[in-house]
């Protein structure tokens, strides 16, 4: 289970669009954090899968979602994420800030909005 609200928030939103993403979105409640890499620029967050996730496997062995983006006081311009999957599982998160500034620590206030075309602009707000 992703104990980060943050991490989990970013998953909900990439994951609600196109049918790739709706496709693994049954993924996150089987996914647990196993690493976390602030990288100055901006974070890796590598996943562990518990039993039972192979069900919600995507059919695509390499499959990289996109489309949020991710504002906060803690970041001067703006950040975004991108899901990576291998083997039809998600393996890990990227967020890199636009301004090459990222905080190496967990972002506490944020609003993060769908903005891939067609999205429905869908955003969470913890402030």
């Amino acid at each position: 289970m992703i104990k980060s609200k943050f991490i989990n928030d970013i998953l909900d939103l990439l994951l609600e669009g196109d049918s790739f993403g709706q496709s693994v979105r049954g993924q996150i409640s089987y996914l647990t954090e196993e690493e976390y890499n602030y990288t100055g620029v901006g974070l890796f967050v590598s996943f562990s899968h518990t039993d039972g996730i192979e069900k919600f496997k995507a059919n695509d062995e390499k499959l990289i979602l996109d489309g949020v983006i991710i504002r906060s006081s803690e970041i001067e311009l703006a950040a975004e994420a991108m899901v990576f999957c291998d083997k039809g599982l998600i393996d890990y998160l990227e967020i890199w800030s636009h301004d090459g500034v990222y905080p190496k620590k967990e972002i506490e206030t944020y609003t993060i909005t769908q903005e891939w075309p067609g999205s429905p602009g869908r955003q969470i707000v913890v402030e």
